[in-house]
């Protein structure tokens, strides 16, 4: 089976990363590996909620220079890519797709590639307008990704079988799993403004 790493569809927002050839089965000890998780992670638990509302505050200004200039500043792409890439990188880091510890960085290497546009459009900047319309048209992908969510917890309580068993990342659970945080992360740069381009009802 090929790995989503090589399945790329050209979307501005992408997996770079591939199934793991091994990983911890310290994690996958029934409840002890996700309360330990749960546990570490606090930190970036913090961070991520702090992040969440400052978000919203951002946004705030990001619509002038897009509105005016037709282009996303470069400090406002940075932090909302760097979020979106932050929570990719814990969501790894939980489902278990990585053994190493989320760096606490907006621009550490990632699994995640959010492509730089040149210009960006002045419609969807409009202010309230823009973000009113687009939460209207991605209703379609809330609704999918609900279902996936649903699908993803089922997964975890299955996949700790073959880990622990085999040391080895089943595939089919890889495919869910990664899917599941590319198909969020390509939303949230839609809504954000970081990409025109509409998601594609598409797991690679």
């Amino acid at each position: 089976m090929a790995d989503l790493a090589t399945m790329r569809i050209g979307y501005p927002v992408a997996l770079t990363a591939e199934l793991p050839q091994a990983v911890s089965r310290f994690w996958a000890i029934p409840l002890l590996g996700i309360v330990a998780k749960g546990i570490i992670l606090i930190p970036h638990l913090i961070i991520l909620y702090v992040l969440s509302f400052v978000i919203p505050i951002v946004h705030l200004v990001i619509w002038i220079p897009v509105l005016f200039g037709g282009r996303y500043p470069d400090w406002a792409f940075t932090f909302n890519a760097g979020q979106i890439r932050w929570y990719a990188r814990v969501s790894w880091y939980v489902f278990g797709l990585s053994d190493e510890y989320p760096a606490f960085s907006f621009e550490a290497p990632n699994d995640i590639q959010i492509d730089r546009p040149d210009t960006s459009s002045r419609v969807w900047a409009i202010p309230i307008v823009g973000y009113v319309v687009k939460l209207i048209i991605l209703i379609p992908h809330f609704i999918v990704l609900y279902v996936l969510a649903l699908a993803v917890v089922l997964c975890q309580l299955v996949i700790w079988i073959q880990v622990m068993l085999s040391g080895q990342y089943p595939s089919w659970a890889y495919t869910l799993n990664a899917g599941f945080i590319l198909w969020t992360a390509r939303i949230s740069a839609f809504f954000y403004g970081l990409t025109d381009e509409y998601p594609p009802f598409s797991m690679t």
